[in-house]
């Protein structure tokens, strides 16, 4: 056995061991993407973040050695073992048409016939082995007793992590979106008169939709618009703004039902004459402690985190009508609108206190008290699967936007952190692992059955770390991944076909070394990724033939693009940064457009940068990007921060092989920031920048000119309040 076989074993024997989410490198680098930088203090600070997990892998490696070596030759059994367990289990398949078991097929592993046929067996049921990812529960005593153990060990470690100053923070990890405390209703309006000669002439159609990861797939988000209202979701209240006259005006509010002051809407969907509102709630209640020798009677407060699904009838959008509501336990994580149906991912803690004992925890009347519930039901045990070390549970639910009682289907998944990727037909699961100096994804399929069923189909584990929200993709039953093996040296990246079956069917290796993908993007046969040292190689790759995905062209150029929007069938959108090529560091945000029309020899057609512009939120959030050939615009906003903080919207068309910019209006300038987001949104010939606290209009056939604002007021105690102070 040489030394790669040898890191390749003692990888495999410990990759059950779970790094804590908040030192696993794609978390790292979230927190730095969120942050300006400079490049070259930027890669100190991942490798700095790499060396730490490496170490922590290596300690718990050890500290786990004895536990391993009681286990006799446990993994080299498992391999040897493999093709006789295969055997068994398809024999037990042909005798009885139930749960089917198949193990991953791990990057080291053969694909054998055994395999095939197995795997063409189960295609209407769920497995009950999803590889080395997740294990159906037997039931509620064994994810009691998974539970147990994590929760022990979780603690274990934080306690470790908050003495190094490096505790994890729950409240980040439970909860993408930081909301004030401030809420808003109508107060003024100061659009002018002469905003009638801006009028909507263009059909009642011609709106903007939100910016999507997947087509068809409709997200949530906080501003939305019908084509006559734009929606905006505030604290407690969705606030409507009417844009189907010449002069827009806060036509009313809409406000749910929310029972605690910690009540607050996230985000909402706007389709088919309804208005769908996700709000975040948590239950407090008093509690009593068991004790052994009942000698006290010892209580405590504990607050449970629920979502709830509240649905408007909007057929007259002034005067809404409640519809249905939902309710699903966890922190909302994030959700999809698929056809007539909620798909809602929520999160929660799976921790167990000390004095609940097993017997008692898996009683009927105990379950709620640490089981998710969807609309007051717990999810069944043949519902949930475990992963090793998991202490928070993933609770995702089929709802009917048309009866919200209809919960068609709800799966739990014990787990770390994971990310997911949702198309039309399936729900993956990929979560980025760190081991012993080897960087991989884990990634579970769940099939998106026709009548709400979310059926588990299988796993895979491939080398590398999936980098960029776009750079998992599905086309055609097949899941293209590009990943980033940052644990080798030198670095290198890879592009994996997985069937519908998670079985590999095609990749590439050793790509761009030395290098990471920053962004990618799919369009057809081709796919589009960028890599980034102190140059920015664009690639293109030919999926044509799934079998033998083809590298057919790289351009590089200087900087690197962060998000790619396909501008036109031939045109490519880059926003990034420019850096020196020499020193690495940066100079500016930076605009490219790259001509795809050969995906062989791919140009860089125009390029702007925007010199001393440090961020730009769309590459973090690609929600607040709004790209548009038909009204050719390209809006989003950008920070500075150098000798005082600069916020500015920017609108840029694109014309004659230039980018033309047409609106440059600073939003805040010195320290104010109080605004939580900013959202782009057209309706015919108006474009309108969008956030909780105020709307700016400009009329794009007259000259892109600021015709006015709408600024909203906030109730407090049933009174108007006076109107937010400017940041400008």
């Amino acid at each position: 056995m040489d030394e790669r076989e040898m890191l390749e074993k003692i990888a495999d024997s410990a990759q059950d061991l779970t790094v804590p989410k908040h030192l696993q490198p794609d978390q790292v680098r979230r927190q730095l993407k969120r942050r300006p930088y400079k490049t070259g203090k930027h890669y100190r600070m991942i490798a700095a973040a790499a060396c730490l997990c490496l170490c922590f892998g290596i300690g718990l490696f050890v500290s786990q050695n004895d536990v391993r070596k009681m286990s006799g030759s446990l993994v080299q059994d498992g391999e040897s073992s493999n093709a006789q367990e295969q055997k068994d289990r398809i024999s037990a398949a042909k005798k009885q048409d139930t749960n089917l078991s198949i193990l991953e097929n791990d990057e080291a592993g053969a694909e054998t016939g055994e395999d095939s046929e197995a795997v063409s067996m189960q295609q209407k049921v769920s497995v009950k082995k999803l590889g080395k990812m997740y294990t159906l529960a037997s039931d509620y005593g064994a994810v009691y007793d998974a539970v147990k153990e994590a929760s022990a060990w979780q603690m274990k470690q934080e306690k470790e992590a908050m003495t190094d100053g490096a505790a994890r923070d729950d409240a980040d990890y439970a909860n993408n979106i930081h909301y004030d405390e401030n809420v808003q209703s109508p107060l003024r309006s100061d659009l002018q008169k002469e905003g009638s000669n801006s009028s909507q002439s263009a059909d009642k159609e011609d709106f903007s939709t939100t910016n999507l990861q997947v087509d068809g797939i409709d997200e949530s988000d906080v501003v939305k618009t019908d084509g006559n209202f734009i929606y905006v979701a505030q604290e407690n209240q969705i606030q409507t703004l009417d844009v189907s006259s010449a002069v827009p005006y806060a036509a009313g509010t809409i406000r749910p039902d929310m029972d605690e002051d910690t009540d607050r809407i996230c985000e909402m969907y706007v389709a088919d004459k309804l208005l769908t509102i996700i709000v975040q709630t948590e239950k407090t209640s008093l509690q009593q402690k068991e004790e052994e020798q009942k000698a006290a009677d010892v209580r405590y407060i504990d607050t449970k985190p629920v979502t709830k699904i509240i649905t408007y009838d909007l057929s007259d959008p002034k005067n809404p009508v409640l519809k249905d509501t939902a309710v699903q336990d966890g922190w909302y994580q994030t959700s999809r609108k698929v056809g007539g149906r909620l798909y809602l991912f929520t999160n929660q803690s799976m921790g167990i206190t000390d004095d609940m004992l097993r017997e008692d925890a898996v009683s009927d009347d105990r379950l709620k008290q640490w089981l998710p519930s969807v609309n007051g039901s717990v999810v069944p045990s043949d519902c949930i699967y475990l992963q090793k070390g998991g202490s928070y549970g993933l609770l995702m639910a089929a709802i009917d936007l048309t009866d919200h009682s209809r919960i068609l289907d709800k799966k739990l998944l014990i787990h770390q952190y994971t990310n997911l990727y949702v198309s039309s037909t399936s729900v993956y699961l990929y979560l980025n692992d760190y081991v012993n100096e080897a960087s991989r994804t884990r990634i579970a399929r769940f099939a998106l059955e026709a009548d709400g069923t979310i059926r588990a189909v299988a796993a895979k584990t491939v080398k590398g770390n999936i980098t960029d929200t776009f750079a998992i993709h599905e086309k055609g039953g097949y899941l293209l991944v590009l990943t980033s093996v940052t644990s080798a040296d030198p670095w290198e990246n890879r592009v994996y076909v997985l069937d519908e079956n998670m079985q590999t069917a095609g990749k590439l290796t050793g790509l761009a070394k030395g290098e990471q993908i920053y962004a990618a993007r799919f369009a057809g046969d081709i796919g589009y990724f960028v890599t980034y040292r102190n140059t920015d190689p664009l690639f293109s790759v030919d999926f044509s033939d799934p079998k033998n995905p083809q590298i057919i062209g790289e351009l590089k150029v200087t900087g690197f693009s962060e998000y790619l929007h396909f501008w036109s069938d031939d045109k490519l959108l880059g926003i990034g940064y420019e850096t020196d090529p020499d020193s690495g560091e940066t100079v500016g945000v930076k605009l490219s457009m790259f001509d795809i029309s050969d995906p062989l020899k791919v140009k860089e057609e125009a390029k702007l940068v925007l010199q001393g512009v440090d961020d730009c939120e769309g590459m973090y959030d690609y929600k607040s990007v709004l790209v548009s050939e038909k009204k050719n615009l390209i809006a989003f906003t950008t920070k500075t921060y150098a000798e005082k903080y600069q916020e500015d919207y920017r609108v840029f068309s694109y014309k004659d092989g230039k980018f033309i910019s047409r609106i440059e209006r600073t939003l805040a300038n010195g320290t104010c920031a109080d605004r939580k987001y900013w959202r782009s949104v057209y309706v015919g010939d108006m474009l309108y920048l969008v956030s909780e606290k105020k709307m700016i209009a400009f009329a794009m056939n007259d000259d892109w000119k600021e015709i006015g604002k709408l600024v909203y007021g906030w109730i407090e105690q049933g009174k108007i309040q006076p109107a937010f102070a400017e940041c400008e």
